[in-house]
């Protein structure tokens, strides 16, 4: 396991559609330095309020995850969030001009690239490791996440089951190291049920999804693209399982420390994922 803190070697920058809200954001990366942990910086609005990426700033859960500082808010951090543990980044100042972070193809592909091309340096400080002694559970109706102890460095071992509905039972395992995060989980890509269409329109949501950021998957099984309804081609047989491990990731690196143990899922979500989170930043 990787135990040396690490930032990104230069500035660096991207930007794109939302897919919540449909605006357009801009994001720039700049290397932070040892401790300073990871930021945001609400540059569009007065006095650039600095929003930090931690459980304790959490705001939201509805379909993604939201980071709150007084009147600021950043949303739908759980991509970018993923990319920074998967590249054991732990120091970064990430300069936002918008509110929503962009959905890039709906993977964590657009922030591994960008982020990558920066570079990656250590800045020889230790990283705050969790090592999971005793099981942490949480857990909601049918769906539960938990951390259990586990020698091996961090393993994510989660099924995604909708009772024979929509799509077949699917269940990974996953060793977590950078070589395996960006081959194996980075490239998959956000799903909705065809159910909740109608919900997200009378919210005014989905504003920013495209052909090219999301898959929806219809009750009888089949997989469209969600706005030309053409078929949906998937990167892995099992690309949705996939892509919840994604976002367990991203959600549990607001934990702010390094786990060393394996989690295990069964049907969660941003909700359950998150007050694990919290669990495991109130004992580490």
């Amino acid at each position: 396991m990787d135990t040396v803190q690490k930032t990104i070697g230069q500035e660096t920058g991207c930007s794109g559609i939302g897919m919540f809200r449909g605006g357009i954001t801009k994001l720039h990366f700049k290397p932070a330095p040892l401790n300073a942990g990871i930021c945001f910086v609400r540059v569009d609005l007065p006095d650039r309020p600095r929003v930090t990426a931690h459980v304790h700033a959490l705001s939201s859960n509805y379909k993604r995850v939201f980071l709150k500082n007084k009147q600021a808010e950043v949303e739908s951090v759980e991509h970018l969030m993923a990319a920074l543990a998967g590249l054991g980044i732990d120091n970064i100042e990430i300069e936002v001009h918008g509110q929503e972070i962009p959905a890039g193809d709906g993977s964590a592909q657009l922030f591994v690239e960008t982020l990558k091309k920066a570079g990656i340096i250590e800045l020889g400080g230790k990283k705050k490791v969790f090592t999971v002694k005793a099981p942490i559970m949480v857990n909601s109706g049918n769906a539960s996440v938990m951390a259990v102890p586990y020698e091996k460095g961090l393993q994510f071992s989660y099924t995604l089951d909708f009772d024979g509905s929509f799509i077949q039972r699917q269940s990974y395992d996953i060793e977590f190291t950078e070589e395996n995060f960006c081959k194996e989980i980075a490239p998959a890509r956000t799903f909705g049920l065809s159910t909740y269409v109608e919900e997200f329109r009378g919210l005014g949501l989905g504003k920013g999804v495209t052909d090219d950021n999301s898959i929806i998957v219809h009750e009888d099984g089949k997989m469209t693209k969600p706005i030309s309804m053409t078929p949906a081609e998937l990167r892995f047989p099992n690309e949705f399982v996939r892509h919840k491990i994604l976002d367990l990731i991203g959600d549990l690196y607001l934990a702010n420390v390094v786990i060393q143990g394996r989690i295990v899922a069964n049907r969660s979500g941003h909700a359950l994922n998150v007050q694990l989170a919290e669990k495991i930043a109130r004992v580490a």
